[in-house]
């Protein structure tokens, strides 16, 4: 086998790969709730909350503001396991009919606005 010594290039290539490494550490940090539920577009998650959710959560709370179950005054859920458990709850509880990627979406949805668990 032959093998080349370790020369400049290798340096160079060794001391870019830090950077990258570096660079996504730093970057992964601010997103590192996106990626719990990496399948679920929060976009969507907002609209089926909106349309499923959100009734039931409002009539749950004196003011109607049913966002404030999010809260960490009053939320039961402390991890994405349990968030995604509660989302399917949810979902059996209202007969949404939803999908899996369904609840993914709003788990999704959930975590990015109001949990923002991270693993």
């Amino acid at each position: 086998m032959n093998q080349k010594p370790l020369g400049r290039v290798s340096h160079v290539g060794v001391a870019a790969a830090a950077v990258v490494l570096g660079l996504g550490l730093v970057l992964g940090s601010n997103s590192a709730h996106a990626m719990l539920f990496a399948k679920g577009n929060a976009d969507l998650g907002a609209k089926l909350h909106a349309k499923t959710c959100a009734s039931c959560h409002n009539s749950m709370m004196p003011d109607g503001k049913g966002e404030e179950l999010y809260s960490e005054d009053f939320r039961k859920v402390t991890d994405a396991g349990g968030l995604k458990t509660m989302v399917q709850f949810c979902a059996t509880r209202t007969n949404s009919g939803w999908f899996d990627e369904e609840l993914e979406h709003v788990a999704r949805y959930l975590n990015d606005n109001f949990y923002k668990f991270k693993k």
